[in-house]
């Protein structure tokens, strides 16, 4: 059994990789003012994880958008949620560990 191909005219698929690119470079000024406000290395930690997710989900949204069948599809969502686990867990090893006090 075949899987069916995705039919999404191109005219759609563009206009989403428009968006995708619009959006990416408005989260990219936030991100970058963000930055620049920030003090603490905590703040920083938590802004990098936080701009290490959206760049994540920015790049899944674009092979979304190109993928030819269900099976590429399901295949990129288990990509993705790879990805976000992989970052989950760098986060939570970066953070300082502390012990409850007695």
């Amino acid at each position: 059994m075949t899987e069916p191909h995705l039919d999404v005219p191109a005219d759609i698929r563009e206009l989403v990789d428009k968006t995708i690119d619009q959006t990416e470079k408005a989260f990219s000024f936030f991100f970058n003012a963000a930055n620049a406000s920030m003090v603490s290395d905590a703040a920083k930690t938590v802004l990098s994880v936080a701009q290490q997710n959206v760049k994540a989900a920015f790049d899944h949204a674009r092979k979304l958008a190109n993928a030819q069948d269900l099976q590429e599809t399901m295949a990129l969502q288990a990509e993705f949620l790879r990805t976000q686990i992989e970052i989950a867990g760098e986060f939570m090893r970066s953070l300082p560990s502390e012990r409850p006090q007695k």
